[in-house]
């Protein structure tokens, strides 16, 4: 399909999820043309690159190799570092929440909380501290940046910031789970 038109990402997104059937949270995920191959051990991980590209080339499609990483224990995928059953923000995004400044409009707010959203699964509690700011985005507010909103601003800030990691749980460990 040529590049351009309209619907190529999604009838990409379709082909490869089509392709791939089988594969797809098992030990690969995909998004768009990245391809994501995942495995508990190096031996592992060959079987699945011999079971993907297998099905790739019987499907005359093809990797441009100097655009693969293979066995990667660290990788950057969607603003996010995933490593060995942790996942983080990517710093390069944690930098630009920091220089991030206060919301002058209704459409600065927007843009930040699309931003913090993306993130909301690494933030305790981003609904309650993010509270003041999403009120603002109710049609029947007027814009009036408040104390309270620039307290909720800087908090969400420092709570995207201060290194939070994701991990897959431990069972031979103790753990709470919170809703």
């Amino acid at each position: 399909m040529p590049f351009g038109l309209t619907n190529a990402p999604a009838t990409f997104c379709t082909l490869m999820n089509q392709v791939l059937h089988g594969f797809l949270d098992e030990f690969v995920v995909v998004y768009l043309d990245d391809i994501v191959i995942y495995s508990r051990t190096l031996a592992e991980h060959v079987e699945h690159l011999r079971q993907v590209l297998a099905r790739l080339r019987e499907y005359e499609l093809y990797a441009k190799v100097s655009k693969c990483l293979f066995a990667q224990e660290t990788i950057s995928f969607l603003g996010h570092i995933v490593e060995r059953g942790r996942i983080r923000m990517d710093p390069n995004k944690e930098q630009a929440i920091e220089e991030w400044q206060p919301p002058s409009d209704v459409h600065d707010l927007r843009s930040f909380l699309g931003l913090a959203n993306y993130y909301r699964r690494f933030v305790k509690d981003y609904s309650k501290i993010a509270r003041p700011m999403t009120d603002l985005l109710k049609k029947t507010e007027a814009w009036n940046w408040t104390p309270q909103c620039q307290v909720s601003f800087d908090d969400l800030k420092r709570a995207m910031v201060t290194d939070p990691v994701l991990a897959l749980p431990d069972m031979s460990k103790p753990f709470v789970v919170e809703d």
